[in-house]
């Protein structure tokens, strides 16, 4: 059989099953109307001139016949009974007939769709697929004015009861859980009520692609597996939640586990879709990355997993990975056509293929959801090692060259994600030079965020403990606090900027063994209500998932007195930072130029409080052999307000001025001297 006599057998079987049906008036017309127009293609005979002048009225065009005419209901029976007796001569195969379409019988197996549900299934694909019963259909049973009888029409058509038609396009009916069918309206928890059917975006792209097997119908669903860049070892500072969820998911893909969804979420660039691809590749599973499949359509995302999860029901070897996860679950409250929170709640429950879910922002999602994941990890940023290691692996990777120095530095100065180390990498390896990284990154990181990321980028005071000038012996608690193994301490650094209060924190971490995280205010406060807190809190959960020690530089902006609080969110926030301050396991120090701004309550929080003055006379000279490598003469008695931050300056100057004379370098620290606002008091008394 042709494809054009199989086309016209499929239209001659729905067309024989609508004449077989006690029709109302109206649908005889319109089906007689119909009729006559294909007649020609259909029994090869022209039933306009057969059936003469009286006919009827359809489709809004009056022909010689009138409606009203007493000749209307025999003239009708009468041309009903020439179809049926028309479509009697015509050898007609059961469009059910087993093997009588084989992608419709593949289609049916792969995606589970079952003796209730396949007629009116096979029905509407033949709609879809080709246009003379899509013709049919449109004119007389698809009719956007009378869609609460559509359940009668579908079963007239297509050859089952009501009943069995009307269940098929239910709120719960397989072909929308399986993400075969759209219903876009589910208001009523009935197709009936829908305006409209139509198939899933990524259902109707199967239907006119060439397909053969189960393995074809899977390729362009699911599109290829994602592939592992990294390896564990990279995430090594996640270490303990990397081999948790790597558990959960090896036990849930061996013991087909139902309703496993693992989120992962927090800022772009850490990550986590790297993550999911190494955590798929150590458990031995497949990855299908849904969202690289779609046009980005909330409603043809969720019908594509839902999909991609019926066609891998009994793939013992799967995970599915859902990107940009927030765009699925955010409800909007104005749209017109919602999946029910019902939906989403099954959704989580009752999944057989474990789910990896990807956000950047849960901050929209509603709490019922984030209930039912089993497992949910706010991904932090790597540290500097391990991103040391992203770029060796991928270099490598790529076979391109670069110096350990130069890996450091990009690996200090750069804060992207992992995805655009490979573009960049690749770019060098197809120019064959790789300068151009640098220049690459930086396009892709203005072009994603709208600047370009860079950290640590502020100079760090080079520490020396003999030039520290404060009221408690720092060496000496620093070796204190190391030999009696105290993590959960807090110090609070106060004193004139420059003293070097943030560069003995880190002194500190490093007697301590442990990772510095630094947080400054413009890292945590935020113009909307209650994300400032919600950043705090983040910063305590970073230090604690990385077992660092945590610094808050401007301590005043986040800690200020509450009894000069004019609004409460500045009230709400001192009590977040309070709160964390009592509960948290690892070291926090603060630092502030202005100790009188700090809010009461917080004093006592502090284990210490140090406070910073300038350097003594004798720790001037110090600093002359320690930053210019020259010895002090009796020419400095007046620097009586320099830090070592002063020193650090006209080192750069005069190392870009080239100066190496010793009073003009005097005249240097002087100058620093006498910009600032502080005055040392006047003595009294003799001298």
């Amino acid at each position: 059989m042709n494809t054009d006599k199989k086309e016209k057998n499929i239209v001659l079987y729905y067309l024989n099953n609508l004449v077989k049906q006690n029709l109302p008036q109206k649908k005889e017309e319109e089906l007689l109307q119909w009729v006559e127009e294909h007649s020609k293609d259909l029994f090869s005979i022209d039933l306009a001139n057969k059936w003469g002048t009286h006919t009827y009225r359809t489709r809004g065009r009056v022909r010689h016949y009138s409606s009203n005419s007493d000749d209307e209901a025999p003239e009708l029976e009468h041309n009903i009974q020439t179809i049926r007796h028309l479509l009697l001569g015509k050898k007609i195969i059961p469009v059910h007939a087993c093997g009588f379409d084989k992608k419709i019988d593949l289609l049916f197996d792969v995606f589970d769709v079952k003796t209730d549900y396949q007629e009116i299934l096979r029905y509407i694909i033949f709609v879809v697929t080709i246009p003379m019963l899509g013709d049919l259909h449109e004119n007389l049973v698809f009719k956007r004015h009378d869609y609460k009888n559509r359940g009668r029409d579908y079963a007239a058509i297509s050859g089952v009861s009501r009943h069995v038609a009307e269940k098929n396009f239910a709120f719960n009916s397989p072909l929308v859980t399986n993400g075969i069918l759209n219903c876009p309206n589910k208001s009523r928890g009935s197709f009936e009520y829908s305006e409209y059917f139509e198939f899933s975006e990524s259902f109707q792209k199967l239907l006119h692609s060439k397909f053969r097997t189960e393995k074809d119908i899977k390729r362009l669903i699911l599109g290829s597996t994602g592939q592992a860049t990294l390896q564990p070892e990279n995430f090594s500072y996640i270490a303990e939640d990397f081999n948790y969820i790597k558990t959960i998911l090896q036990t849930a893909v061996r013991k087909r586990k139902t309703g496993v969804n693992v989120l992962l979420y927090g800022e772009p660039g850490t990550g986590k879709t790297e993550m999911c691809k190494t955590l798929a590749a150590e458990i031995g599973s497949n990855l299908y990355m849904i969202s690289e499949n779609s046009d980005g359509n909330k409603n043809s995302r969720i019908f594509e997993l839902a999909l991609a999860q019926t066609i891998l029901r009994n793939d013992s070897n799967a995970v599915i990975l859902i990107d940009e996860a927030e765009d699925i679950f955010y409800q909007n409250p104005f749209a017109r056509h919602e999946h029910s929170k019902l939906y989403f709640n099954r959704m989580l429950e009752k999944n057989t293929t474990p789910v990896i879910w990807v956000s950047n922002n849960i901050g929209r999602m509603d709490r019922a959801y984030l209930r039912r994941f089993i497992y949910a990890l706010e991904m932090p940023k790597p540290d500097c090692v391990v991103t040391q290691n992203i770029w060796k692996n991928v270099l490598t990777k790529h076979k391109v060259r670069l110096s350990d120095e130069k890996i450091a530095e990009y690996s200090e100065h750069y804060d992207v994600a992992p995805s655009f180390i490979e573009t960049a990498v690749k770019v060098a390896k197809f120019v064959k030079n790789p300068a151009v990284i640098e220049r690459t990154i930086d396009s892709l990181d203005k072009a994603s965020k709208g600047f370009v990321t860079r950290k640590n980028l502020n100079k760090i005071i080079p520490f020396e403990p003999s030039l520290l000038n404060t009221d408690i012996n720092l060496e000496e608690l620093a070796e204190r606090i190391v030999k009696k193994g105290i993590f959960n301490i807090s110090l609070c650094l106060y004193g004139v900027p420059g003293t070097g209060k943030s560069a003995y924190a880190r002194y500190l971490a490093d007697q301590m063994k442990l990772k510095v995280l630094q947080k400054r205010a413009s890292d945590l406060q935020s113009m909307w209500v209650g994300e400032t807190e919600k950043n705090i809190a983040r910063a305590f959960n970073e230090a604690y998932q990385k077992k660092s020690l945590l610094i808050f530089d401007e301590a005043d902006s986040f800690l200020s007195s509450r009894e000069n609080a004019i609004r409460n969110w500045e009230v709400s926030q001192v009590n977040e930072m309070l709160t964390w301050m009592e509960n948290h396991p690892y070291p926090v120090v603060f630092t502030t130029n202005l100790m009188d701004n700090l809010d009461e309550a917080s004093l006592r929080r502090f284990k210490f409080k140090v406070k910073y003055h300038f350097l003594t006379p004798t720790q001037v000279k110090q600093a002359f052999k320690h930053f210019f490598n020259i010895a002090a003469n009796g020419l400095t008695e007046h620097l009586t307000a320099l830090t070592p931050g002063d020193f650090v300056v006209v080192k750069d100057k005069i190392d870009l001025m080239d100066v190496t004379d010793y009073n003009e370098i005097v005249k240097m620290l002087d100058a620093e001297q006498a910009v600032k606002k502080w005055k040392p008091r006047p003595r009294i008394g003799f001298c």
